[in-house]
């Protein structure tokens, strides 16, 4: 779950105390890995003292003392350098995954905030409009004036509000989701604002306006999901199944049938029929008694 600038979310994550302590460990991280001092790879920092000396013996014809000791010594000191550079970069990362990590398994918690801003939200709606006296313009608002100006312009900040909390929602369910596209379907689709009513039924709201957000707190059934899962469910139930089409006419059962198996017919015997004789060395076998005669041949007809 990324890092997010909507004051909403940021104070639903101020309530989750795990989510609050990863957060600091993460500014920590932060904070260290920015005031970590500059410095260089080991190889740049001994091939600056190897530089060095070879400069200095072509300008002077002089070679310079321990060269080595202060190449080993600067490859040394870098090399520290180099390795605490690195934790810090694996403790920020680390530290990025287990905030995020956490967010995602403690994601109910906020759900559950933002559920409960948003029935304050839509309360105040209800409270702000009982002095709009018919006011349903920004124009006519002006041309009213007094408390039906003020109750407008709650109503207008309240919308608002209502725009980052719902921002705030799916920020939260898409981040949980293996499939975040099939999410944003959801929400274009109408899902996720109101329970007990048909998304059908819901009126056009996007981007939110002070006549929805009206609407929407005398509806009665706004919320905010309790989990991904819950979403999910809502979703199944009011999604209709597939519909089956058949260009050939009505729909065909292909369900499996059982045929009975027809009674065994008798074998036909004809008087020149003769029993098998598998064995020539035995006696003949008796000859079978007819139960049909061969019919006369049917004279063929000639049609000219």
């Amino acid at each position: 779950m990324r890092d997010t600038t909507n004051r909403f979310l940021i104070a639903a994550w101020a309530t989750v105390p795990e989510v609050a302590e990863a957060e600091k460990r993460h500014t920590k991280a932060l904070e260290l890995q920015r005031a970590f001092r500059r410095g260089v790879v080991p190889d740049h920092a001994r091939a600056a003292v190897v530089d060095e000396a070879v400069s200095t013996f072509l300008a002077s014809g002089n070679w310079p003392a321990n060269v080595g000791s202060r190449a080993a010594e600067a490859y040394a000191a870098a090399l520290a350098w180099e390795a605490e550079h690195l934790a810090l970069r694996r403790a920020v990362e680390q530290a990025r995954v287990l905030k995020e990590d956490t967010r995602d398994v403690l994601s109910d918690n906020a759900l559950a905030y933002l559920g409960e801003r948003l029935q304050e939200t839509l309360s105040a709606a209800l409270t702000a409009a009982e002095a709009l006296d018919g006011v349903d313009s920004d124009a006519e608002a002006i041309e009213a004036g007094g408390a039906a100006l003020a109750a407008w312009g709650r109503l207008r900040q309240l919308r608002q509000d209502l725009q980052e909390i719902r921002a705030a929602q799916w920020a939260v369910l898409r981040a949980v989701s293996d499939n975040p596209h099939e999410v944003e379907l959801w929400r274009r689709a109408g899902h996720g604002e109101v329970q007990r009513i048909p998304v059908d039924r819901v009126p056009q709201h996007e981007p939110y306006t002070v006549e929805f957000l009206l609407w929407l707190a005398a509806s009665g059934s706004a919320y905010v999901p309790e989990s991904l899962n819950d979403l999910r469910g809502y979703v199944d139930a009011n999604t209709p199944g597939p519909v089956m089409y058949d260009d050939r006419g009505p729909l065909v059962d292909y369900s499996p049938s059982v045929t009975p198996l027809p009674d065994p017919r008798p074998s036909e015997v004809y008087p020149h029929s003769r029993t098998p004789q598998l064995d020539n060395a035995g006696p003949t076998p008796p000859q079978p008694k007819p139960n049909a005669t061969v019919r006369d041949e049917q004279p063929p007809a000639w049609r000219y």
